[in-house]
């Protein structure tokens, strides 16, 4: 009996933590929207509730991958030059996301925004040959996002078909991930499930819900994102003109004299080392010829059903850098040609940095946005959200 009761006592405790932990839980991934918007912590984009509960009328989705978290600490990043404006860019993406991805998370997100708009950052070596590598797809794949876009009723068949039929062959390299999705897939789509689907179903997606709050919760805490606004959301527009100068000016401090204006950090920990290895290395390198570039449509596809307004940022190459490992410039200059062509098909606004190759400073390194490179787009982006696009 006393072993009964003992059980029973300790059930309960269980319980009642378990219970504390999701109220705990909920109260805590509501934060300050801004701070939550520009944190760039993994644990966020996966997690659709949190970004939920963080969105505002000013809130625009803004996808992309690991230029987030690059620049965090400088004073150009989105982070800090929005940081106490009214307009919020919600950023998702870190390293290995891509246009399918993005795809998903738009298809489940877009109807709960006020904002009928989305950005997108198209990094170019997204269009490799192979396009997205499945491991990457497989590693950055939410469940959550999956789920509410099969229960969208305002895509189109057409569409959903393409967004199950990629992640289905993409997830074969992860057949448990792939046996779940074709059980989302019964259940909230085809209707031929099974009632152990449907039992699976409800117990494991109430265990994930749970998982992606509790470790969203951990990451806000340790990232130290603040719970409160430190005040009032100004209407006044930052001082781009200075950023920009100043931009040019850290550069100039932070770069001693190496040939492709990254910052000199990066540039002696990771480029010095094996520069005589990258010489011509990509001489054979095109941009061209990509599935990336029908995820891409999907994505544009995604936006026109669901009445949203897209923005493609795209970015440009380091030409620097790209001259010396001998990557062509007439297949750089072909792929600046594909994305516009495909911006024109969907009237989608795009902001066409492919004269920016040779911006001093423009990047830090190789590929990821530098100091003058978040100043100048931050400014443009800012115009797109006043309506009052790049000319």
């Amino acid at each position: 009996m006393k072993r009964l009761l003992a059980f029973f006592l300790a059930l309960l405790l269980a319980l009642t933590s378990a219970v504390g932990l999701h109220f705990l839980a909920e109260s805590r991934i509501h934060v300050d929207s801004n701070a939550f918007a520009s944190w760039s912590g993994d644990g966020k984009f996966q997690a659709r509730e949190a970004i939920l509960q963080n969105l505002t009328e000013d809130t625009i989705l803004t996808f992309g991958s690991s230029e987030f978290q690059h620049g965090v600490k400088t004073p150009y990043h989105p982070a800090k030059v929005f940081q106490n404006t009214k307009f919020q860019m919600m950023l998702i993406g870190a390293g290995f996301y891509q246009s399918l991805s993005h795809a998903i998370t738009l298809a489940s997100l877009g109807d709960e925004v006020q904002k009928k708009e989305a950005i997108l950052f198209l990094s170019p070596q997204w269009f490799r040959k192979s396009g997205v590598q499945p491991e990457a797809f497989a590693s950055r794949f939410s469940d959550s996002h999956y789920i509410a876009m099969l229960k969208n009723k305002h895509l189109s068949p057409k569409v959903k078909d393409y967004m199950i039929r990629r992640s289905q062959e993409l997830l074969s390299v992860d057949p448990s991930m792939q046996n779940r999705i074709a059980q989302y897939n019964r259940i909230l789509y085809t209707g031929d499930a099974s009632l152990f689907d449907r039992v699976n179903y409800r117990i494991f997606t109430r265990f994930m819900e749970e998982k992606e709050l509790q470790t969203t919760m951990m990451q806000l805490i340790k990232d130290r994102i603040v719970r409160k606004s430190s005040g009032s959301k100004t209407s006044d527009t930052p001082d781009f003109v200075s950023l920009i100068d100043q931009s040019i000016k850290d550069g100039d401090k932070h770069n001693q004299g190496n040939p492709f204006y990254m910052d000199d950090n990066v540039y002696k920990r990771l480029i010095r080392p094996s520069l005589k290895k990258k010489k011509n290395q990509s001489v054979n390198g095109s941009y061209s010829t990509s599935p990336e570039y029908e995820d891409l449509s999907c994505f544009l596809d995604v936006c026109e059903d669901l009445g949203i307004r897209p923005m493609l940022v795209m970015l440009p190459v380091n030409g620097y850098w790209y001259d010396y490992t001998g990557f062509p410039k007439e297949a750089r200059a072909d792929y600046y040609k594909k994305i516009r062509t495909i911006a024109k098909k969907y009237h989608a606004s795009l902001l066409d940095y492919s004269d920016q190759e040779y911006t001093k400073y423009f990047f830090e390194d190789g590929v990821h946005i530098g100091k003058k490179g978040w100043a100048v787009i931050n400014e443009d982006l800012y115009h797109f959200y006043q309506g009052h696009e790049k000319e």
